[in-house]
């Protein structure tokens, strides 16, 4: 079986097990961070580590991704990723799939310099995609059903409420 024809199989697996029962269609993902000194911290994804740090001129030791640099590569994964199921699911044979990100942040905001907004004011990115067997209609199609489904997308897109609670211990 092609990598293709199995993630198709999984795919639609999934997606009728989600019609039937909603409620399995319900995920929690969580992560762990623990600050490891510097501006270096550990983030505990189910069994991954991811690191996370700064450049030096912003006090870090350049030993990671930002943050934010993090966010942008979760959106290029995630756009990725759509494009490879929505095109596993109708059956189009894609090469390669490339995105480059940007994003603009006014760094006022983190240094409470200005009244504006410290994260990202405009992310924006390019898809390249390799698929010299489609024709224009189903690319089309395909584009569309991506840029509608992409979670992360949709995350950023939105006012997502994020709730905090911060413990101090002594």
């Amino acid at each position: 079986m092609s990598e293709r024809g199995g993630l198709k199989q999984i795919l639609e697996r999934r997606r009728a097990l989600f019609e039937k029962k909603p409620e399995a269609a319900r995920y929690n993902p969580t992560a762990v961070t623990e600050w490891k000194g510097g501006l270096l911290n550990e983030n505990r994804i189910r069994t991954h580590i991811l690191m996370s740090d700064y450049p030096v001129p912003s006090g870090g030791a350049d030993t990671a991704a930002n943050p934010m640099e993090l966010v942008l590569a979760a959106l290029g994964s995630c756009v990725s990723a759509v494009f490879v199921e929505y095109a596993a699911l109708m059956e189009i044979a894609l090469e390669s799939v490339k995105v480059e990100l940007s994003g603009q942040i006014d760094l006022r905001g983190l240094f409470n310099v200005a009244d504006v907004n410290s994260g990202f004011n405009e992310i924006s990115y390019t898809v390249t995609i390799k698929a010299p067997d489609v024709d224009e209609a189903r690319m089309a199609e395909l584009i569309r059903l991506a840029g509608e489904h992409c979670p992360v997308s949709s995350t950023l897109k939105l006012n997502t409420p994020v709730a905090s609670r911060v413990t101090v211990e002594r």
